[in-house]
């Protein structure tokens, strides 16, 4: 029987199209998922796969589109760590890749991040999203595999060194949880991830 619990947000390499740079614009394209399956580590239950369907249906564009930062290495505490922010309506799916065009700051005090965006120092890119629905499959002799069927990209970063792919946001938000649907798991299963989370929440807090 599907439960919803909370889970709290992911991240996601992804890369800028450093050769896309338009300077009358400010602007450069990035790739932001392949939906690539990835070995993650729940914090109960030891490692699984993590399956990113990337499509029309699957993944919420909707704030995206609506404008969400480019933020510098997840931080979102501050105006001071924008360093960018998606074009309306540039977000959308193409041929299994989730693709968007990125406006840069102009401001001063973004200049020396946002030149090293340009001039290709800064190539790796991280998406912050979170799951709304996973259908978990246990596999024999493998680990687990979680198949996101429902998930929303929450805002785009620039980072020095690509995001380990089993990494949580580095951000002040890192208490903050969002509901997930999840079919295919146990209630113990379910339990324990209950557990094992609030267990973090506490880690976090103290």
């Amino acid at each position: 029987m599907p439960q919803t619990i909370q889970l709290p947000p992911l991240s996601f390499l992804g890369a800028f199209r450093a050769d896309s740079f338009n300077a009358d614009d400010n602007t450069i394209d990035c790739v932001w998922t392949s939906g690539a399956t990835v070995r993650r580590m729940s914090w109960q239950d030891g490692p699984y796969d993590e399956e990113l369907v990337v499509s029309a249906n699957a993944v919420r564009l909707g704030r995206l589109n609506a404008g969400a930062p480019l933020l510098d290495t997840h931080m979102s505490y501050s105006l001071a760590n924008v360093l960018g922010a998606v074009v309306p309506g540039s977000a959308r799916i193409v041929a299994g890749d989730g693709i968007a065009k990125v406006m840069l700051s102009r401001a001063p005090g973004d200049a020396d991040s946002v030149a090293k965006i340009r001039d290709k120092v800064v190539r790796n890119m991280s998406t912050g999203y979170v799951y709304h629905q996973v259908e978990k499959t246990e596999r024999d002799g493998q680990v687990p595999l979680w198949r996101v069927t429902d998930w929303e990209p929450m805002e785009l970063t620039a980072c020095p060194i690509g995001a380990d792919p089993s990494a949580q946001f580095r951000s002040s938000d890192r208490q903050a949880t969002f509901p997930c649907t999840f079919r295919g798991a146990t209630a113990a299963e379910i339990a324990r991830l209950r557990m094992s989370l609030a267990r973090r929440r506490r880690l976090i807090a103290a």
